[in-house]
C-alpha cells in the first residue's frame, strides 16, 4: 500500500527547482538532476563555508576569553599594588580585551550568516534532489501498456435501449452496464438513485492499436476494450469491496465524478469524498488485470485532476472552512510516494477575497491553464512556464503549488450561482477573439427548468491579470455573460407521467469542432452549435424513457446523464443510472477541430 501523506508546506519545498513545463522527457530528467548537482555544489561551497567560518569564531571566543582573563588578573595586580603603572596595565588590558569581545562578537555575526546560508543550500540542494528523483520516477512510468490481449471478459447486464428517443442526427448504436452499486444512493430525483456511473476517461494502448475506456461510480471502476468501439467489451472490474481499506464499512465508492487518469504512466486516479477523503491510484498497464496500489489521503476529495503532465493532481470540493475556494496539490510523480502539500491553494474564483466557498471542479485547457468552478465563480491559473506574476509585476515560474492567476471571476448576474465546471475555447467564435469565450455549467438540480442550472457562454475580456486589471472586494473583477442555454421547451424535453419535467440541471459536457454534447441529467443529452456565443442553438438530442417489463421488452432505466465523451467519432455517455451508452452524432460538426477532444485535463 501506498504510504500516508508527507504533509508538507509549500515554501519548503520548490523554489530552487527547474521549471519543469511540457511533458516529462529525458531531458527534463536530465535538467532536474544537473540542477540538483550543481545545487549540492553549492551546499557543499556553503558548508565549507560555514566550517571556516566556526573555526575562526572558535578562535575568536578562545581569544576574548583569554583576554577577558589577562584583563581580570591586571586589574586584581593593580588593585593590591596600588601603584600607577599597574593600573595603566590594567586599563590596557581592559581595552585589548574588550576589542576581543568586538571581534568575537563580529566572528558571531559571520558564522550565523555562514550557517544559515549553509543551511539555506542544504535545504535547497535537498529539496532539487527530491525533485529530481521524483522527475526520473515520472518517468520511469511512462509505459506502451501491454502488447498482449487478455482473453478475461465479465458478464454485462446491460440492455439496449430500443425505446431510445432522439433527432434523427444521432444514433444509438452500444449500451453496457459495468460494475453495479448494489445500494447506488446519491441525490438524484429518479427513483433508481445512482448505481451506475458518474464519470469516464480514455487510455491509450500503444501496442495494441486502441484505447480502454474506464468509468466509475458508486460500484466502483469498470474498465472495456474498446477494440470496437460501438460495442465496449466489459474486461474488468475494481470493486467497493477491493476498495475497502483496513477497517472500512464501505457500502459503495462516493464518488469520483471527474475521473482523471494518466493515459502515459496508464494510471487511473479515484477521487473519494466520503469517509477518509482522498485518492485511490490504480495500476492498469494491463487493463485486464488492474492492480490498485493504495489510497493516499487528501483533505479535498470531490473531484480530481491531473495537471503538468499528471505529474501533479489538484484535488477540491468542500470541507475546508477558512479558505477562499481552496485546492489541495498532491505530487504523484513518484506513486508509490505521493504526498500532498498542507497549504491550500488559494483560488478565490470570486475575487473578492472571502474567507470561504467551496471548490468543484478543476479544467485544464489547451494552452494549459487550469480552471477552478465553485461556488461563485471561475477561475484560471498558470501552473507552469515563466509569466508575470500580476502580485510582484515580475516575471516568474509558475508551479502546481504556487501558480500564477490568469483571468476569470464571477458572471455578470451569477454572482451567487454554484458553477460546475468550465472550459476554456480555444478559437474564435463569432465576434469573439480566440481564448475568449469560457463555457461553464451552473449546476442546481431543480424539475422546474425555469431554475434549473444552465449551460453559459461568457467572455474574459476585462478579467486577465497580467493586463494589470485588478479586484477588490467592493469591486470585484466579472466575466460577461454572453448566452444560456437550458433544455426547457426544447426538442426532446422530458415530462415524467404525473407532469413533472425530469432534472434539467446542466451538468458535464465536451466540446468537437463548434459543437457542446452536454449532459442534463434526467433530460438526457443536448448537441448545441455554439458557433455564435450570443445565440447557442440546440441541433440534436438523446433521452432514454423508463420502460417496466412487458411485451415491448424488458425493463428500461430511463436517462439520468452525467455527460457527454466526444471520443474518436463517437460521443460516450456515463449514467448514473444506466451504464454508459454509445452515440453516434451524424449532423454537421462547424468550426476548427483539434486533434484531441479536451475535457479534466487537456493540455496539448
Amino acid at each position: 500500500m501506498l504510504v500516508t501523506a508527507v504533509a508538507l508546506q509549500m515554501s519548503g519545498v520548490g523554489a530552487a527547482h527547474a521549471d519543469p513545463s511540457g511533458p516529462v522527457r529525458p531531458g527534463t530528467v536530465g535538467s532536474a538532476q544537473a540542477e540538483a548537482t550543481s545545487l549540492q555544489n553549492r551546499a557543499d561551497a556553503a558548508a565549507k563555508d560555514a566550517a571556516r567560518a566556526a573555526a575562526r569564531l572558535d578562535e575568536a571566543k578562545a581569544k576574548a576569553q583569554e583576554e577577558a582573563q589577562n584583563a581580570a588578573d591586571a586589574a586584581a595586580t593593580a588593585e593590591e599594588s596600588g601603584k600607577i603603572s599597574d593600573k595603566n596595565k590594567a586599563d590596557a588590558a581592559a581595552a585589548k580585551a574588550a576589542r576581543a569581545s568586538a571581534d568575537a562578537a563580529q566572528a558571531q555575526l559571520e558564522y550565523n550568516d555562514k550557517a544559515a546560508t549553509a543551511a539555506q543550500a542544504a535545504a535547497a540542494a535537498a529539496a532539487a534532489a527530491t525533485n529530481a528523483d521524483r522527475e526520473a520516477a515520472s518517468l520511469a512510468g511512462i509505459k506502451d501498456g501491454t502488447a498482449t490481449e487478455g482473453t478475461q471478459t465479465l458478464p454485462d447486464t446491460g440492455v439496449f435501449p430500443d425505446n431510445a428517443t432522439h433527432s434523427d442526427n444521432v444514433d444509438v448504436v452500444g449500451h453496457v452496464r459495468g460494475v453495479l452499486s448494489s445500494n447506488g444512493s446519491c441525490p438524484a430525483f429518479k427513483a433508481t438513485k445512482c448505481p451506475a456511473f458518474s464519470s469516464l476517461n480514455f487510455v491509450r494502448y500503444e501496442k495494441l492499436g486502441y484505447d480502454v475506456m474506464v468509468a466509475n461510480g458508486t460500484g466502483g471502476l469498470a474498465i472495456w476494450s474498446l477494440k470496437n468501439p460501438e460495442q465496449p467489451e466489459y474486461i474488468a472490474a475494481v470493486t467497493v469491496d477491493q476498495l475497502k481499506q483496513p477497517g472500512e464499512t464501505m457500502t459503495q465508492f462516493w464518488e469520483g465524478e471527474n475521473l482523471t487518469v494518466d493515459s502515459r504512466r496508464k494510471l487511473v486516479f479515484l477521487t473519494r469524498d466520503s469517509g477518509t477523503k482522498g485518492l485511490f491510484i490504480i495500476d492498469i498497464n494491463d487493463p485486464w488485470h488492474p492492480k490498485l496500489l493504495g489510497f493516499h489521503p487528501v483533505p479535498l476529495g470531490h473531484t480530481a485532476t491531473c495537471i503538468n503532465d499528471c505529474r501533479f493532481i489538484w484535488s477540491v470540493g468542500s470541507g475546508v472552512r477558512g479558505a477562499s475556494s481552496p485546492v489541495y496539490v498532491t505530487d504523484v510523480r513518484d506513486v508509490n510516494h505521493p504526498f500532498t502539500y498542507s497549504q491550500a491553494v488559494i483560488s478565490d474564483v470570486r475575487r473578492t477575497g472571502a474567507t470561504g466557498g467551496s471548490t468543484h471542479s478543476v479544467d485544464v485547457d489547451f494552452d494549459g491553464v487550469v480552471w477552478v468552478s465553485g461556488s461563485g465563480g471561475v477561475r484560471g491559473y498558470w501552473t507552469e512556464g515563466k509569466h508575470l506574476d500580476p502580485a510582484t509585476k515580475a516575471e516568474r515560474y509558475a508551479t502546481a503549488y504556487d501558480p500564477i492567476p490568469y483571468a476569470g471571476g464571477s458572471v455578470t448576474g451569477r454572482e451567487s450561482a454554484f458553477l460546475h465546471n468550465a472550459y476554456r475555447f480555444p478559437n474564435a467564435l463569432g465576434d469573439r477573439p480566440a481564448g475568449d469565450v469560457v463555457l461553464i455549467t451552473n449546476e442546481n438540480n431543480n424539475q422546474d427548468c425555469a431554475k434549473a442550472g444552465v449551460f453559459i457562454l461568457a467572455s474574459l475580456e476585462g478579467t486577465h491579470d497580467g493586463e494589470g486589471i485588478t479586484s477588490t472586494p467592493e469591486n470585484p473583477v466579472k466575466m460577461t455573460q454572453l448566452a444560456t442555454y437550458s433544455p426547457g421547451g426544447k426538442p426532446g424535453h422530458y415530462v415524467d407521467p404525473t407532469g413533472k419535467a425530469g432534472d434539467c440541471s446542466a451538468h458535464w459536457f465536451t466540446v468537437n469542432g463548434n459543437i457542446v454534447a452536454a449532459g442534463f441529467y434526467e433530460q438526457g443529452v443536448r448537441f448545441l452549435d455554439i458557433s455564435d456565443p450570443r445565440n447557442p442553438q440546440q441541433v440534436g438530442w438523446f433521452r432514454v424513457p423508463d420502460r417496466a417489463a412487458g411485451p415491448d421488452g424488458p425493463a428500461i432505466i430511463g436517462s439520468n446523464a452525467s455527460s457527454a465523451y466526444w471520443h474518436n467519432g463517437y460521443v460516450y455517455v456515463p449514467d448514473y443510472g444506466r451504464g454508459v451508452d454509445v452515440l453516434k452524432f451524424t449532423g454537421d460538426i462547424p468550426g476548427k477541430h483539434e486533434k484531441k477532444v479536451c475535457w479534466n485535463s487537456c493540455e496539448k
